[in-house]
């Protein structure tokens, strides 16, 4: 070998050994580039969740069972990389707080049946007429958030239920009563009675960040597998408030949290979860052609949650606003055609007798200009506003009727 070549030789040894003590140095605790993405939203995770994602307090006045803020219960991570200072994930953490509480849910619905044969003999005459039923079993996820066993899920999940069984982690199977369904959220409320039971906290999603790290805990496809503990799935949060489109009599889904942590038949019902260990919504659906999670999943927020409990503990039943009068957009064209120079605001076409609208002072054709402080520009918009609405609220308006212009305000009720 002449002198280039042993000269290469031992700068190739020097770098060699030199990129081997790098390895050796990162492994014993060093920092690595590859640990910057990780380190830096454990970090922003940290700063971000302030005092001011506050939680909805329970009707006593007190912070219902099973919800807390983010930084008076659970104090921040204190690692400079991903994990925690004791060396352990916050998302590892945050599973370890909330998955005892995370239930399969196995319902029994009954789904009317048409047998053409039976019908024929009804009309001839030779049996009587009766209704004739099918049990179909399905099922879904839910989240312990009470001591004394009220468990969040989904209307679809248990929507027509004749038996509703929860199944908790440590393989305990307790019956449950459904105690109320708010099909404008998609949200059930079920009582458990069991003892030492493990809670979940619920805490308000105000304060989440798009790109933060959520996780999904559900039971998906909870039919095929031998085990009763539920599966984890990461992600981060890809949008917040988003509407979703809907066609006529489907449900509407409005403000929204979008996430692409991994949703799947069966996880329905369960919570998403922050890296405090705080429930910040529950997992509803996909949007998916084949049926599998593609990344867009979508979650109730925990404030629509606190809110039905807070209800339902209180009243027994959530109480659904409703204004009680149906209007159609005024657009330029509508507005010629009554002689309005003003296209901006909505026609009232219909308001039900006794109605919150009716107490109002509103009648069929009046035109609607404002609600709320803003113009009724579309109605897209209004239907949000009572969409989020509760009983209680004072909603100042604005109305024209022969030309002239009135003000009101709908004070809302069931």
């Amino acid at each position: 070998m002449n002198r280039r070549g042993t000269w290469a030789a031992v700068v190739l040894g020097f770098l060699v050994g030199a990129a081997a003590g790098l390895v050796l140095w990162q492994l014993a605790g060093g920092r690595s580039v590859l640990n910057r993405p990780g380190r830096t939203i454990a970090h922003q995770t940290e700063e971000t969740a302030d005092s001011s994602r506050a939680v909805t307090p329970a009707g006593d006045g007190h912070a219902a069972e099973g919800t807390g803020s983010r930084d008076s219960d659970s104090p921040p991570y204190t690692g400079t990389g991903i994990t925690g200072g004791d060396g352990e994930s916050p998302i590892v953490q945050a599973t370890r707080a909330v998955a005892p509480a995370v239930v399969s849910i196995n319902v029994v619905q009954q789904q009317g049946v048409q047998d053409p044969n039976m019908r024929l003999m009804e009309r001839m005459g030779l049996i009587p007429h009766r209704n004739y039923y099918r049990n179909i079993q399905s099922m879904g996820s839910g989240v312990i958030i009470s001591a004394d066993g009220l468990v969040i899920t989904n209307d679809h999940v248990v929507e027509g239920a004749v038996r509703i069984v929860v199944t908790l982690s440590d393989g305990r199977q307790l019956e449950a009563q459904l105690l109320e369904e708010v099909p404008r959220y998609d949200l059930a409320v079920l009582q458990v009675s069991g003892s030492n039971l493990p809670v979940a906290r619920l805490a308000s999603e105000k304060n989440l960040q798009i790109g933060e790290w959520v996780i999904a805990i559900g039971s998906p496809f909870g039919y095929l597998l031998a085990d009763t503990q539920p599966t984890v799935t990461v992600g981060v949060i890809s949008a917040l408030n988003r509407d979703i489109k809907r066609a006529e009599g489907e449900r509407a889904y409005l403000g929204m949290i979008q996430t692409d942590a991994a949703i799947n038949p069966g996880n329905s019902g369960g919570p998403l979860v922050d890296t405090r260990g705080d429930v910040v919504g529950i997992n509803t659906f996909i949007f998916s052609e084949s049926g599998g999670s593609v990344g867009i999943g979508f979650a109730v927020p925990a404030s629509r949650v606190l809110r039905v409990v807070d209800e339902v503990r209180r009243f027994g039943h959530y109480r659904e606003a409703n204004p009680g009068f149906a209007l159609r957009l005024l657009g330029p064209a509508l507005a010629r055609y009554l002689g309005l120079a003003d296209p901006v605001g909505a026609v009232v076409m219909d308001v039900e007798n006794g109605s919150p609208a009716w107490k109002s002072g509103l009648r069929p054709g009046d035109i609607l200009r404002t609600m709320n402080g803003d113009p009724v520009a579309n109605l897209d918009r209004l239907y949000r506003l009572f969409y989020n609405a509760k009983v209680g609220d004072h909603l100042p308006f604005t109305a024209e009727r022969d030309g002239k212009t009135w003000s009101g305000e709908i004070v809302l009720s069931e």
